[in-house]
């Protein structure tokens, strides 16, 4: 499903980012500078064709596969939850790069009309990027779109400064339900998506601080929902982390797991 460039928290290396991919796009979802890093250094195909191989070739193994570029990545899609600097911090930088060097168009999705206004002044005000260069929608965009990847946009609460801004969301990849929380100080926004009935079982991305701050999602109010995961057979991973020894400490003799980086 999802992989990661960085699980990291705000004051970590290697900040948060995520990618999956669909047919022949390669969706980021957020774009922190690890994710424009990883990407420019070891190249689209590498991630794309990686993404798609962990189903059939044994996880220690993926490292060592030699990938032929190609031009397997027709699309980039980069979808955004909210716009603090861990996450948008590479996303300028991506735009620029896939201008110059991959020649190749990208498409940032925010989720609300209000977040889609304040990123086009980051990038066209501040950061300079072309607006022919890259196209910028909301969510509704892909949402209903026939087997669109995207089912919604996921309004949620972070930090006070944001509020009504930070969203998670949910996609539709190889026909199961995946939620992801974005930044977020709770969950209950997000259970109407992760307990729906279905026939597939669901995943879940969620966000895990080991300090009670507030405006992330505390592991012991995770840990609070754990038999409601395991009754309903929910996949959970753990990402955001800004303490990962004390998280694996917390997290220890659960089905909770750390989010497989890339």
């Amino acid at each position: 499903m999802l992989r990661f460039f960085g699980r990291g928290s705000g004051f970590s290396d290697e900040h948060n980012g995520a990618y999956f991919t669909v047919g022949s796009q390669l969706i980021l979802v957020d774009c922190p500078l690890v994710t424009f890093k990883r990407l420019k250094n070891d190249g689209l195909e590498y991630y794309y064709n990686k993404a798609n191989q962990v189903d059939i070739i044994p996880e220690e193994k993926t490292s060592k596969v030699d990938i032929i570029p190609d031009e397997s990545v027709t699309d980039i899609v980069i979808v955004i939850t909210h716009t603090h600097s861990d996450h948008i911090g590479g996303l300028a930088l991506t735009i620029h790069y896939a201008t110059f060097i991959w020649k190749k168009h990208i498409t940032v999705v925010a989720p609300s009309e209000e977040v889609r206004k304040n990123l086009e002044f980051v990038l066209s005000e501040l950061d300079g990027c072309d607006r022919g260069t890259y196209s910028l929608v909301t969510a509704e965009y892909y949402i209903g779109e026939g087997e669109s990847w995207l089912r919604a946009a996921i309004p949620t609460t972070h930090v006070p400064a944001l509020e009504g801004k930070c969203f998670g969301y949910c996609f539709n990849i190889e026909s199961r339900a995946v939620v992801y929380t974005g930044d977020t100080n709770t969950l209950e926004p997000f259970l109407p998506y992760i307990l729906e009935e279905t026939s597939t079982r669901h995943i879940l991305y969620t966000e895990c601080s080991a300090f009670d701050t507030g405006v992330h999602m505390f592991v012991e109010k995770l840990l609070d929902y754990s038999e409601i995961f395991r009754d309903n057979g929910i996949e959970v991973y753990l990402m955001h982390l800004d303490d990962v020894e004390k998280i694996e400490e917390k997290i220890h003799g659960t089905k909770f797991n750390l989010a497989p980086l890339a």
